[in-house]
């Protein structure tokens, strides 16, 4: 894909599916993680037209990870090998930062690491697939 722009909107699309199939499937796999967000008074409504910014963070993954790639795509093996490197160094900072400043429970800290770490892999998947 020749237009950088148009390739960081398309990669960020992908990861907003990612994460809304990934979030279906986390609220089946664990009914308990729904069922803390719903009980938790540390999250906003989804009525707080604030909480529609939650929706530009696939697009900012989108937008970073493609600089970071058309940057630095000559280091890696490929896609893979970018995703997990850049969604460890990701994942597990912010794992241990939520695990030790957030009332909630592992599972959920758990479950923000991996959507980290899959949001980048996936990019990182994308981005090789369309980039070339």
């Amino acid at each position: 894909m020749k237009n950088n722009y148009l390739l960081a909107i398309v990669v960020g699309i992908i990861v907003l599916v990612v994460n809304q199939i990934l979030n279906a499937l986390l609220n089946v796999v664990f009914p308990a993680l729904h069922a803390e967000y719903a009980a938790s008074t540390a999250f906003r409504a989804w009525g707080d037209p604030l909480m529609s910014l939650i929706f530009l963070y696939p697009f900012l993954i989108g937008a970073l990870a493609t600089y970071l790639w058309l940057r630095t795509r000559k280091s890696w093996k490929g896609g893979a090998d970018f995703g997990v490197v850049v969604g460890l160094f990701v994942a597990v900072p912010a794992f241990v930062t939520y695990y030790s400043n957030f009332l909630v429970s592992p599972l959920m800290v758990f479950s923000w690491a991996l959507f980290a770490f899959v949001n980048v892999l996936v990019a990182g998947l994308s981005l090789e697939k369309l980039e070339g």
